[in-house]
């Protein structure tokens, strides 16, 4: 038997099966200290403690307490304390009703009796979804009319009546040009990256036959024909759709997507896609996305051009970037659009299978599969980062959800994971966070889908009505507070440089006309040197905590670091995306987390191989982490150092010190010294 079968039988809820698996392993293991072996004593634990058996859990805690590891002596202490308590607690005979569950004939406890009901939803988010596809429509057709505007600036001074009209008409033609060439521009520009295979509804019959009777019926219901099905052989779970008219409309889907979910949340993200077709939101995204695909097949083409040239790789590469960056600004485009039309979608599902939960356990797994394909030093996935507006969710913003849940399935914390819920619907900076993603965050559509649960009387998934009750006794006026200190951290720049020019302007009269550069200068660098001061607190009240405690913690915030300390074992590294410093990988007794290491300017770009070195050194090993936990799109933990734990003479691995507070000082302070620089140059003429 091997660990991989115990593995699964975990995921899948079959503890007597794992625990059987488990025995056979850790007896015909010849090593008892191995790091296989001692795995498989920690998910035995967790297996007897689900079944009900925590005396025998807490007989191997017991063992393991003797091993020399004080990572493994510190999971189990706390888990005899979880134990024992366990143990010591009386058992509860009664059987407990749900009071939000109705009864409902003939229906399994997750999901109803039947498809296609009808669910309410507040008409506040109709409203919304309205309101944010006029705006779409206007920004393109405004972007459009305004570059005319521009040509006309460049071949004439004066904007006469005849060249307003012209620009109008024009605008009004290529408008609509865009408008039916969009879906073949997005077929063109996915093309580049992967090929879509082209499927029927009888060969997907064959995985999710759910799924075919969704489609099928509702077409019926539409009387619109059978969506153009495709399939590409990606690991990434990800389903888009794009089009124009309702009878054109393309349904596409990953072969990783198929493999992680069952059969009804296949249908449930179906029905998503159908969802859009119903609302027209499939053909306003790809009306408003066409150009922006343009310019990413840009970026992707100069990439692939700077890897084959020969000279100029740098400015292509420098172009490539600016290009992606275009791209990125373009999405704002259709967030509005693509937010609120994710309700509207969600709720289709819903009434389409009559099972909300499918949907809600779908989120969830396509979160844990985005982090289970994220691999360390390698750019974003072509795939995920062209169809991020066209797709069931937002891979940006979806990684602390996934990361929680790749926790929980693995089996290997005690911590209520489902608390990672609280940020996103009760932190003030979710709100920020969800207003740059192209949908809405997942939690907050958990929610809206437990309401759907809760009109049809079935059981929600994850505990959710407990997770809103715990929400609410939460510490409303410490979240809005912390808001407050880091919104004076991220305005802090700003805030300088206003201060700097308003002085200028009330001492005008004692210096030149370079007065407001120079003191706008300065007072954008000590207004960065202010926010470094604050994004990087002191460690006089550092947490020694672990993966799952930061990701549950709803006042985590996005920009003030708390100073954390977490043992664990580097697993690798990776260069940063933007080439100013290195991206590494700490996995700890319930989970992983990356860590933003930044050395100093010498041995960055002077000496880096003998960063690399040390960082081949230590991967592996046990270490300590110390630096500022941020929750955002991506948690993760700004480096201050990383020392190995067990100190070995005969070794070669030396401390990481990382410099992120020295960088944010060297930056201000040149930033301040430039504007004195103008200041006292200003004087000699």
């Amino acid at each position: 038997m091997s660990l991989k079968a115990a593995k699964e039988a975990l995921l899948r809820k079959r503890y007597t099966e794992a625990i059987a698996i488990l025995l056979e392993y850790c007896q015909d293991s010849p090593d008892p200290g191995t790091k296989e072996y001692i795995q498989a004593q920690m998910w035995l634990v967790s297996a007897y403690q689900r079944t009900g058996r925590a005396d025998k859990a807490i007989a191997i805690c017991e063992q393991l307490q003797e091993n020399p590891d004080p990572q493994l002596q510190q999971w189990s202490r706390k888990s005899l304390v979880t134990l024992r308590a366990a143990l010591e607690e009386a058992p509860d005979s009664g059987i407990k009703s749900n009071p939000d569950v109705a009864s409902v004939v003939k229906s399994k406890p997750n999901r109803y009796r039947k498809g296609n009901v009808t669910l309410a939803l507040a008409t506040k988010f109709r409203l919304y979804y309205i309101l944010a596809a006029f705006v779409t429509i206007m920004l393109v057709v405004g972007i459009i009319f305004g570059i005319h505007l521009w040509l006309i600036g460049l071949v004439s001074l004066v904007f006469t009546t005849g060249w307003l009209i012209a620009a109008t008409i024009s605008t009004i033609v290529l408008g609509t040009i865009l408008f039916f060439m969009s879906p073949w521009i997005v077929e063109i520009a996915q093309k580049q990256y992967h090929r879509t295979q082209w499927v029927t509804l009888a060969d997907l019959d064959e995985i999710a036959p759910e799924a075919v009777t969704v489609i099928e019926k509702f077409c019926e219901l539409q009387n619109i024909d059978i969506p153009r099905l495709g399939l590409i052989e990606d690991r990434n779970p990800v389903a888009f759709i794009y089009g124009i008219l309702p009878n054109s409309a393309r349904i596409v889907v990953s072969r990783g997507l198929l493999q992680i979910l069952d059969d009804d949340e296949i249908a449930a993200v179906y029905a998503y896609q159908l969802g859009r077709i119903r609302n027209l939101s499939f053909a306003i995204v790809t009306f408003a996305t066409a150009p922006a695909q343009l310019i990413y097949l840009l970026h992707v083409w100069l990439s692939r051009l700077s890897f084959r040239a020969r000279r100029a790789k740098n400015a292509l590469r420098l172009i490539a970037t600016i290009a992606n960056g275009i791209y990125n600004f373009g999405n704002y485009i259709v967030l509005l659009a693509t937010r609120t039309s994710s309700y509207l979608c969600d709720r289709t599902a819903a009434e389409l299978t009559g099972n909300p939960n499918a949907m809600t356990r779908a989120l969830t797994k396509i979160a844990r599969g985005l982090v289970q394909q994220t691999q360390l030093g390698q750019p974003t996935s072509r795939l995920l980062e062209s169809t991020r507006a066209l797709g069931t969710c937002d891979y940006k913003t979806a990684i602390p959800i996934g990361m929680a849940f790749e926790i929980l399935y693995a089996g290997q914390s005690e911590h209520n994971l489902y608390k990672v819920f609280l940020w996103e619907l009760f932190n003030p900076w979710a709100n920020w966070l969800e207003w740059h993603s192209t949908h809405a965050l997942i939690g907050r559509r958990i929610k809206q889908l437990t309401s759907y649960v809760k009109q049809l009387g079935l059981t929600s998934e994850y505990d959710f009505p407990l997770i809103l009750s715990e929400g609410r006794s939460l510490d409303r006026p410490k979240l809005h507070r912390n808001f407050r200190r880091d919104l004076l951290i991220q305005t802090a720049p700003y805030t300088g440089l206003s201060l700097g020019l308003g002085l200028s302007f009330t001492l005008f009269w004692l210096y030149n006309n370079w007065l407001p550069l120079s003191l706008s200068i300065v007072g954008l660098g000590l207004g960065i040197m202010f926010q470094g001061s604050l994004r990087y607190p002191s460690y006089r009240k550092v947490a020694d905590t672990d993966l799952v405690g930061l990701l549950v913690d709803p006042y985590a915030s996005t920009l003030c670091g708390q100073p954390v300390q977490i043992p664990g074992e580097l697993l690798g590294y990776g260069r940063h995306d933007l080439q100013l410093g290195y991206t590494l990988k700490l996995e700890d007794q319930s989970g992983s987390i990356y860590l933003n290491y930044l050395p100093n300017l010498k041995t960055l770009y002077a000496d880096p191989g003998q960063i690399i070195q040390q960082m081949e050194i230590l991967a592996g090993e046990s270490v300590l982490a110390t630096g500022w936990f941020r929750r955002g799109e991506i948690s993760a933990i700004d480096l201050s150092t990383l020392k190995p734990i067990l100190e070995n003479p005969k070794s070669k691995a030396k401390t990481l010190v990382s410099y992120h507070q020295l960088w944010n000082n060297v930056l201000s302070s040149a930033i301040v010294f430039l504007g004195l620089m103008v200041l006292a140059a200003s004087s000699l003429f």
